[in-house]
């Protein structure tokens, strides 16, 4: 027989069920706010392209919050694609041309315009953000999402986020470059002002995560930030469209294949001090072709990304010319093709920080890389982990030469050809595993009390 207090305790075990179940649940609706979209081909639209296919794959319906500068599809709208007005499409700018907006030639990179040096944390602030800002108050209004994920560059992305939360919605910051890492603002009093910002947007945000684990540990050590290390990665469905490329590389040469942008001719901080490395590679090339001759005629660099004039003179000048070949701007399945059918693949990832989506690209190719980059590096670290690639630091284009010279001999020269370590794990890189941790990452977030408060409401009416 039920004791009298039975009902009563019931009850409020149901209710204690009901506030744990509000405060962690899954998502059913995520806005996915990023700068850059496809059909942008530019290396950083794979991350959230591969993320949104994973969330849609696990049955979670969602948004993307994007500028028109990535340009737009037919079908936007029923993709649940919102690209918002974007100052830079109005006017004519180089970098309509450096993210496949125009077609417009690049004869040399410019410099960022002075006043663009005044804006924190950076030009979309001011020529993006109140356009989208009002796009996702909109959204808010109509399709409220259950979580954001806010993913950088470029770091104006983030304030959505800080606006998000505002209103209960579950926050993930998500950052595949440092902010205030390796590339602080070269003014101090600005400087000052976007370290305010990251700190803002790192402690407010209900998680962040970032693609490596020295960024994880940097915010973990600047800002007391508990950040999750969820990797950049590759997306499957991008790699089974690969074309065949091997008729273009010349099959009685070594072929070393770069896919991506050099930036010679941008400023340090355009790309984190990638520039300063590729001049020493292409000097450290040099180099080689002068005390070793014979290389001029059994080995080609061949280079695939967005090029300005004055680059590809660069590339081509000297001795350079009977190696390096510039096919400039490729489509993203020519561009996988390519590097399938390399001989061996070059990589300058820039900052210590850096992991673009391009590294696990070129491990998906299993050919040998070449990666001029510190060896402690992000870069370095993982490709350590994943095989016999070749770390070169960028100390000199003496030493440089001596490691590109061994490179070329091991390789050019083995019957077996490269194979990855038995015991790396590449498929936990795919898109579709990262996509679940990342949305386990947002079920297990406490959804922010002003909304958690509205669910119990709701939950506790009769």
């Amino acid at each position: 027989m039920l004791s009298a207090d039975q009902p009563r305790d019931d009850s409020v075990r149901k209710r204690r069920c009901r506030r744990k179940s509000s405060r962690n649940r899954p998502a059913e609706h995520i806005l996915i706010v990023t700068y850059l979209y496809a059909p942008c081909d530019a290396i950083n639209v794979r991350r959230p392209l591969g993320l949104r296919r994973a969330f849609e794959s696990a049955g979670v319906r969602t948004t993307v919050l994007t500028s028109k500068i990535s340009g737009s599809a037919d079908d936007d709208k029923a993709q649940r694609i919102i690209r918002t007005g974007d100052l830079r499409t109005r006017f004519q700018t180089q970098y309509q041309a450096l993210v496949g907006y125009s077609s417009e030639p690049i004869e040399t990179r410019a410099k960022p315009r002075w006043w663009t040096n005044y804006i924190v944390p950076d030009v979309a602030a001011v020529s993006w953000f109140p356009t989208a800002l009002w796009r996702l108050l909109g959204l808010i209004r109509k399709d409220r999402p259950d979580a954001i994920v806010t993913t950088s560059p470029l770091e104006s992305s983030h304030l959505l986020g800080l606006v998000a939360r505002a209103f209960g919605i579950r926050w993930i910051a998500d950052f595949r470059d440092g902010w205030m890492y390796d590339s602080p603002h070269p003014r101090p009093a600005l400087r000052r002002l976007d370290g305010m910002l990251e700190r803002l947007v790192v402690r407010r945000a209900d998680a962040v995560t970032a693609v490596n684990e020295q960024l994880t540990s940097d915010f973990k050590q600047r800002r007391g930030v508990p950040a999750v290390h969820i990797s950049n990665g590759f997306d499957r469905a991008e790699i089974e469209i690969a074309t065949d490329e091997r008729k273009v590389l010349d099959s009685k040469r070594f072929s070393l294949v770069y896919t991506g942008t050099f930036g010679i001719d941008l400023p340090d901080r355009a790309i984190r001090g990638q520039r300063t490395d590729v001049r020493m590679f292409v000097d450290a090339l040099t180099l080689l072709l002068e005390k070793k001759p014979r290389f001029r005629t059994s080995i080609e660099l061949v280079v695939a990304g967005v090029i300005s004039d004055s680059e590809r003179a660069f590339l081509t000048g000297g001795v350079l010319a009977d190696v390096v070949r510039v096919l400039g701007r490729l489509p993203h399945p020519r561009a996988l093709g390519l590097q399938k059918a390399a001989d061996g693949l070059l990589l300058i990832p820039g900052g210590a920080g850096a992991t673009t989506g391009k590294i696990f690209e070129y491990l998906v190719a299993q050919k040998p890389v070449f990666a001029v980059t510190q060896p402690g590096s992000a870069a370095a670290v993982l490709l350590s982990e994943a095989g016999a690639h070749t770390i070169a630091p960028p100390d000199s284009p003496q030493e440089l030469a001596h490691t590109l010279l061994s490179y070329f001999e091991r390789w050019s020269e083995a019957k077996a050809g490269y194979q990855p370590r038995p015991e790396f794990d590449l498929d936990a890189y795919e898109y579709e595993n990262l996509g679940r941790k990342m949305l386990d990452l947002v079920a297990s977030v406490e959804i922010p009390a002003k909304r958690k408060a509205r669910h119990r409401r709701k939950e506790n009416r009769p």
